[in-house]
């Protein structure tokens, strides 16, 4: 999809689901050096009050990326900021998340231009796991 094509007030969701695994959050945390006992411990987490160990945020936010560029939203763009970011509900291995954005403005560029839009994370059962705008 090109900067020409998107459409202000246009809505984009995920056809797919995708699903979280121990695995991957065991590779975020240890990599990214987030390797911190609520990532990595169930026990740990549910002496917090989680029901297991959580997903860390920033890949629930890749994940959402992920998702729409495997739509053609935004697939060839690079990620230039975000405002406005909260996490509602914690993911957690076994989860599946959905995506959906809505483009809220575009501006020309040097080499396309900057497209801000907001988004949304929700898991199987529909609960919103994070929100936020883009640019």
């Amino acid at each position: 999809m090109y900067f020409e094509e998107i459409e202000i007030g246009k809505v984009y969701k995920s056809t797919v689901t995708k699903p979280i695994t121990g695995t991957e959050i065991d590779l975020v945390a240890q990599m990214s050096g987030m390797d911190l006992p609520g990532f990595l411990s169930a026990e740990f987490a549910k002496s917090k009050g989680f029901k297991d160990r959580v997903t860390p945020g920033i890949y629930v936010i890749a994940s959402m990326m992920g998702l729409m560029a495997k739509q053609g939203f935004l697939a060839d763009a690079i990620w230039t900021g975000a405002t406005d970011i909260s996490f509602r509900t914690p993911a957690f291995p076994g989860d599946r998340l959905s995506a959906e954005v809505e483009v809220i403005s575009k501006k020309e560029g040097k080499r396309g231009g900057f497209v801000t839009y907001k988004w949304t994370i929700n898991n199987q059962e529909g609960k919103l796991v994070a929100q936020g705008v883009n640019t």
